[in-house]
Parts: C-alpha cells; sequence; structure tokens
C-alpha cells in the first residue's frame, strides 16, 4: 500500500514541476515587462515576494536561454563607480509578442479550469 501511494506523489510532484516550468517562464517574462528591465538578484526578490521559490541555480540558466532564444536583451551596467556590474535583462519585441501568448494561453487554461471545476 505505500509502494503506491509513494507511486501516486512521485506523479504529482512530476507533475508539478512541468507545470512549474512553464508558468515560470511566463512570471519572469511578465515581471521583466512590469519592471522595463531588471538584473537576476530583483528578479530573484520579486518571485520570492510572489512566493514563487526559485533558486538562482535555476534562474540563470532561464535567462540565459530567453537571451539566445532572442525574447531577452541583456546589457552590462554598474550603478556607481564603486560598485559592481549588473546584468540587465529587457525584453524585445519577440520577448513581448511571446509573453502575450503565453499569457493569452495561461488565461484559457484557467477558464477551462474554472468551467470544468464549477
Amino acid at each position: 500500500m505505500q509502494c503506491i501511494l509513494y507511486n501516486k506523489m512521485l506523479d504529482i510532484n512530476k507533475w508539478k514541476t512541468q507545470i512549474k516550468k512553464g508558468y515560470l517562464e511566463l512570471c519572469i517574462l511578465a515581471l521583466i515587462n512590469k519592471h522595463t528591465r531588471l538584473y537576476g538578484f530583483e528578479l530573484l526578490e520579486l518571485l520570492d515576494k510572489a512566493e514563487l521559490f526559485v533558486k538562482d541555480g535555476t534562474l540563470y540558466p532561464i535567462l540565459n536561454r530567453m537571451t539566445v532564444d532572442g525574447l531577452l536583451t541583456s546589457v552590462w551596467e554598474t550603478q556607481n563607480p564603486t560598485g559592481h556590474p549588473r546584468k540587465f535583462y529587457s525584453l524585445t519585441r519577440e520577448g513581448k509578442k511571446a509573453l502575450d501568448g503565453m499569457q493569452e494561453e495561461f488565461n484559457k487554461m484557467v477558464s477551462i479550469h474554472t468551467k470544468i471545476t464549477s
């Protein structure tokens, strides 16, 4: 009996991991769009504040992939002469299109779920 329950928990965890991947990308694009530009640590803080806890080892590869894919642009800047450089991310035109499409699809999915469960 415990093995069956344990296996069901593993399936739920796999599902949660899969759904969180797409949702995290949507949230990253939405936050950058809302704030115009952000650097990685700011993004981590905003995600934590929203209770979407992400490790930097998860965030930075996503930001890098989104930059390579043309959804984000990045620029290194030092805010003051004695500070350290920070990599700021902004949405490209393609990133804005992707965000719009992702938000539309997410809203459809929420609507469908609401209809099914109401």
